[in-house]
């Protein structure tokens, strides 16, 4: 339970991006009091695949909670024309979020961090320097600074005042598989478009489980996810024959086509809290990791200055991520706007998806990538497909310059 103790940073949620938070703060020899609604090891609803960009950005290994590696993906449309597309080398890694997020949070209360589980934050508010973090059963807690990182339907949200509409729906469900027949999925995804209007459908394989999902804009999917999600289950050759229960509903944020503002005054915002979310294939793993990294970094340096300025944080979204995302966002645009011409294409041109790991990677910007699509979709003769791209997006600049 909260000691009533006074901190220097309080985080709100200890999924990938509060604990990382945490850690990183506690640290630096700071008071840190990390809070989350549920009791570790703990279920979450996430396909669990980590780029191998996300190690980069940690500074300790977690391939002790890694499953597999993966190497490309099984691709299909509406569940027929199976094309593969494997790469030489690892473009990810599966884990399983019970451990994996666990595992994480240990790291923060190694770090020195203070961990109350079984404790849901009711409210926040800020009265002069500090905020009062209150939780169930009138047990508070005071810190100077606050890290909301309570994911897409949290206080967060309210706090920042995010937009509830601009969201993805989801279910998922994690199916027991005989290992015999996982042998022959390791190393790949299984990834199908065309199955729920603006999204995709994927199957990961773990150790002995297969984690599956489906996940479509919310506004054009309507209230109709379970049925999209059955329909997958029923044609999808590699679920054929298996019982699928204990699905699980699941809310991911979209980016909101100019980002947004993500601190304010000695709050900030992470993660899924903060929408920061790949806009195309809805990776978040990474971009809590990474912006939990920007967001510790600007309080720490606040703390040691004596200021209240967390800036950097902002203007590390600005430059480092919103460009990015703009890009993906295109992207998404164009495959989900015409799935069936972005599978034709793929399917004559395999190397575009070959190219894309480079950008899961971390090894090739989004609009170096987007640009050389572009083009490439200016060359066919999909006139409907090139007038939608050069009324709705007009000019790709230079290689190299990310700003939309």
């Amino acid at each position: 339970m909260p000691d009533n103790g006074i901190y220097d940073v309080a985080v709100i949620g200890c999924g990938p991006a509060g604990s990382v938070s945490a850690y990183n703060l506690a640290k630096k020899g700071l008071r840190v009091a990390a809070f989350d609604k549920e009791e570790f090891p703990r279920y979450k609803s996430c396909g669990g695949c980590l780029s191998t960009k996300a190690q980069k950005v940690l500074d300790f290994d977690v391939s002790e909670v890694s499953d597999l590696a993966v190497y490309g993906a099984t691709f299909s449309f509406k569940s027929a024309r199976f094309l593969d597309i494997i790469s030489e080398r690892p473009v990810g890694y599966n884990v399983r979020r019970d451990a994996f997020d666990n595992f994480l949070k240990d790291r923060a209360k190694t770090a020195g961090a203070k961990i109350f589980e079984n404790c849901r934050v009711r409210e926040v508010t800020e009265e002069g320097s500090f905020f009062t973090v209150a939780c169930e059963g009138n047990r508070n807690s005071r810190a100077r600074f606050v890290v909301f990182a309570d994911g897409a339907g949290g206080i967060g949200r309210r706090y920042f005042r995010l937009e509830k509409k601009e969201c993805a729906v989801s279910i998922t469900a994690e199916v027991p598989c005989d290992p015999s027949r996982m042998e022959g999925f390791r190393g790949r995804l299984f990834i199908d478009f065309g199955s729920v209007p603006s999204g995709y459908c994927w199957i990961f394989p773990k150790k002995d489980v297969l984690s599956i999902g489906i996940a479509g804009d919310s506004l054009r999917v309507g209230g109709r996810i379970r049925q999209y999600f059955d329909g997958f289950i029923s044609s999808h050759r590699v679920l054929k024959n298996l019982r699928v229960e204990n699905k699980a509903g699941w809310t991911i944020p979209l980016y909101y086509g100019k980002g947004a503002e993500l601190t304010r005054g000695r709050a900030v915002a992470v993660g899924d809290a903060g929408h920061v979310v790949d806009p195309f294939l809805g990776e978040g793993i990474y971009y809590a990791i990474a912006s939990a990294n920007a967001a510790s970094s600007a309080i720490a340096d606040s703390i040691g200055k004596g200021t209240v300025d967390l800036t950097s944080y902002q203007e590390w979204l600005r430059k480092e991520v919103y460009p990015g995302f703009s890009y993906l966002l295109r992207l998404s645009e164009l495959v989900y706007n015409h799935p069936r011409l972005w599978y034709r294409l793929v399917e004559k041109e395999p190397q575009i998806m070959l190219r894309y790991y480079n950008v899961i990677r971390g090894e090739e910007s989004p609009g170096d990538f987007y640009r050389w699509v572009a083009a490439k979709v200016k060359q066919k003769p999909w006139k409907v497909l090139r007038g939608w791209l050069e009324s709705r997006f007009i000019g790709f600049g230079e290689p190299g310059k990310d700003s939309p």
